[in-house]
């Protein structure tokens, strides 16, 4: 049996056991569980938007969406045209600053031959401006509509407590049209970079409208969230493992473009590229991530441009209950997120959180034991290489998983 010592370059505390013999593999999670749906009860509705984004640095935007949704489903608040462009908004903002992140500062290291990131300054500036470039335009984004690039500070039950100006948004238009070759540029920079290859009999879900999706032709309703998408309690860990009607999933970026690949929205830069993803290999998350960047910068874009066109309406729509159940439910970086929130009387009294990395710890699981099995004749030190990529390949959040 080999303990790992912490995997790098992903964002929190996991290990691998391996049993190199038996081929077996367990995903280790061992930070302290947070609590966070018991710290929500008592509470406020409006402290679930600003408390849930703390669950993580990286992808705060998501939580606060997700918690805003649940919170207005509960207390039937039907949100304006423009709060709901604007909401859009900043998930295109998340998808651009977390897959930047992960692409050149974690995962990028293990194809060209750098132990960190920020080696890739030295090694090539052009590139490494250009994946800058991306995140100051990301930022950017979060900042002019959420009010800070961590932690949204703008939004509110039914609304925002204060949407950009016009001005403010051309001048975001401008910068973006600018910098709209760095986008196309990262899909065929992570187009050209040898993926290890893997087979792994993948079930990909998506959320799409009001259902989750699957590629093994499967639909439920956003709804029955809770009847369909399973966790479980594993001895060797901290964080529940998800399954979807018993089986192991996997979500994210490979799993949103397997399901949303025909999209009439999309360019042709991502069109082309998504005929060259393996939906089948869990390392082309990395590739799909970075096509993913292109097509949320381009949607970006055009939010604003209709935002500019018909004009914005800054009302607050104002509850009509003060007790319900709510379910509030988006795509994060890292897949579906799904927060649920009860409410009696004005104050919460139940909370359910299920995040995209709970989801996708039983694929990593399984793709690492049909990696051991499909490199068995390679050396012990390889397929520990090879394993923590896949790892990383995944994008976890552990910090998202202890919540």
């Amino acid at each position: 049996m080999i303990t790992n010592e912490f995997i790098a370059k992903i964002e929190g505390h996991g290990k691998l056991l391996v049993n190199f013999s038996s081929n077996d593999v367990h995903l280790e999670i061992d930070e302290g569980e947070r609590l966070f749906e018991g710290i929500l009860v008592n509470r406020p509705p409006e402290d679930a938007t600003w408390i849930t984004p703390r669950i993580c640095g990286v992808c705060p935007i998501a939580h606060n969406l997700a918690s805003l949704a649940a919170v207005e489903d509960a207390l039937k608040i039907k949100i304006t045209d423009t709060s709901k462009s604007l909401r859009d908004l900043m998930q295109c903002s998340q998808m651009i600053q977390s897959h930047n992140l992960h692409l050149f500062f974690l995962a990028l290291p293990d194809y060209i031959g750098i132990d960190r990131g920020t080696e890739l300054a030295k090694k090539d500036p052009k590139s490494f401006k250009k994946a800058l470039n991306l995140k100051e335009i990301a930022d950017e984004i979060a900042i002019t509509v959420a009010g800070r690039n961590v932690h949204p500070t703008t939004t509110s039950i039914g609304g925002f407590h204060k949407i950009p100006t016009k001005r403010q948004l051309e001048s975001l238009l401008e910068k973006m049209e600018k910098h709209e070759e760095d986008a196309k540029w990262v899909v065929d920079f992570f187009s050209k970079l040898k993926y290890p290859q893997l087979k792994v009999d993948l079930e990909l879900i998506s959320q799409i409208d009001d259902k989750i999706v699957s590629n093994k032709n499967k639909e439920v309703l956003i709804k029955e969230y809770k009847q369909n998408i399973e966790e479980e309690l594993r001895e060797y860990s901290t964080a529940k493992f998800g399954k979807f009607q018993g089986r192991e999933i996997m979500v994210g970026a490979l799993a949103r473009l397997a399901l949303a690949k025909t999209n009439n929205d999309f360019s042709e830069t991502a069109l082309s590229a998504i005929e060259k993803l393996d939906f089948q290999n869990p390392f082309h998350n990395n590739f799909a991530q970075a096509i993913e960047i292109e097509v949320f910068y381009k949607k970006a874009e055009n939010i604003i441009r209709n935002l500019l066109d018909r004009g914005m309406d800054d009302r607050v729509v104002e509850p009509i209950e003060n007790t319900g159940n709510g379910i509030g439910a988006t795509e994060a970086p890292r897949g579906g997120l799904y927060h649920e929130i009860h409410i009696e009387n004005g104050i919460i009294t139940y909370a359910n959180i299920i995040t995209p990395t709970v989801q996708n710890l039983t694929s990593i699981e399984k793709s690492a034991k049909e990696l051991l099995i499909q490199n068995e004749g390679k050396s012990q030190k390889e397929k520990e290489r090879l394993l923590n990529m896949l790892v990383r390949a995944y994008d976890p959040c552990i910090t998202c998983s202890v919540h």
